[in-house]
């Protein structure tokens, strides 16, 4: 009876639900809260995190964005230019055709192409055409004119001979967001912006919330590159974005969110997908991954604490069998029941 009671002492239950108990618990937490895990082990890798990304437009912006200037470069009347963007921008659902919807489209665009994170290609009459960033479109059209000095969000439009135009488009910065990266920092996080806009937005925004990284301009590859470069420093990614430039660094990074909005490739990429329209769900994430990461700390001290004192007192003949299948049932609910816990904490 001896051997017996050791053998059901040393039963490694409670060890094996330190984990997945508390992982199940705080995934339940988050869904009834508007997140939904995709990947329960991010929740260990959110819990270490370092670093903290996040991309601007759709995501520390509304992503609302509308038309608010349009500058002309060539003989094009400024309907027409919006006409053949709207044309372009049809198909796209980036969060720049928004600003389109509204306007009747040009007849004859078509062979419309879009590429990620420099805009889209179509043709009209026997001429390519291109919108998007600038150096996409200079690519095509090299007499296409700077960037210009007003703090908007520009994108070119411009044919294989001339270009035709710069449309300015103004989005409004999350009425959360301010708070969210504050926290963030207050945290320990290091915060950084990532995004695909060469204008101006990116570093006045950047300033505006107090984040202290700003890399503008930057194509999915590059946004990768340095995620990687972070990584290879030993550094916790977590990334926040929403569109199909954003994909790849999304499935690269040790934990990513994609926001309310987002594509479908980016939620199929995120390791965590918030339903409802609030950025604060990244704060209440982090939070909930730090308590089930401590939850799984008090789960792991418990069942090895209980086995190496009672292990021992069993070994002596002090635990007969009948105490033992208590007493290791107990050690299993108690490590249950601290995983519940994360039910009810506040995130």
């Amino acid at each position: 009876w001896v051997s017996l009671s050791v053998l059901v002492i040393s039963c490694p239950c409670a060890l094996a639900l330190a984990t997945p108990a508390a992982l199940t618990s705080a995934a339940s937490a988050l869904r009834a809260r508007g997140v939904i895990v995709r990947g329960e082990n991010a929740l260990e890798s959110l819990a270490r995190a370092s670093h903290l990304l996040f991309d601007k437009t759709g995501t520390l912006t509304e992503g609302q964005l509308a038309i608010a200037d349009v500058q002309l470069l060539s003989d094009v009347s400024r309907d027409d230019v919006l006409a053949i963007a709207s044309s372009l921008q049809h198909w796209s659902n980036h969060p720049v055709s928004q600003a389109f919807k509204s306007h009747p489209t040009a007849p004859g665009v078509a062979n419309i192409e879009y590429q990620v994170g420099a805009g889209l290609q179509g043709s009209l009459e026997g001429r390519l055409l291109r919108m998007g960033s600038e150096s996409y479109c200079r690519d095509l059209c090299p007499t296409l004119p700077p960037l210009p000095s007003d703090p908007l969000y520009w994108v070119a439009v411009c044919n294989d001979l001339d270009p035709l135009a710069w449309i300015g488009l103004s989005d409004r910065v999350r009425p959360e967001a301010a708070q969210v990266v504050s926290l963030a920092r207050k945290e320990g996080f290091e915060v950084g912006l990532l995004s695909g806009d060469s204008s101006p937005q990116g570093p006045l925004l950047a300033r505006e919330l107090g984040i202290e990284s700003c890399n503008i301009g930057l194509e999915p590859q590059q946004k990768m590159q340095h995620v990687q470069s972070l990584q290879n420093q030993g550094a916790v990614v977590a990334m926040v974005g929403d569109g199909l430039n954003d994909a790849p660094v999304l499935s690269l990074a040790d934990a990513s969110f994609a926001v309310a909005g987002a594509t479908d490739l980016a939620r199929t990429q995120a390791d965590f997908v918030i339903v409802g329209g609030d950025l604060q769900a990244v704060s209440g994430t982090w939070r909930k991954a730090r308590d089930c990461r401590r939850i799984i700390l008090q789960n792991f001290a418990w069942a090895l604490g209980y086995n190496l004192s009672a292990i021992p007192l069993a070994a002596m003949g002090y635990i007969p069998p009948w105490a033992a299948a208590i007493g290791m049932s107990l050690s299993s609910l108690l490590v249950v029941a601290n995983s519940l816990r994360l039910n009810r904490q506040a995130s």
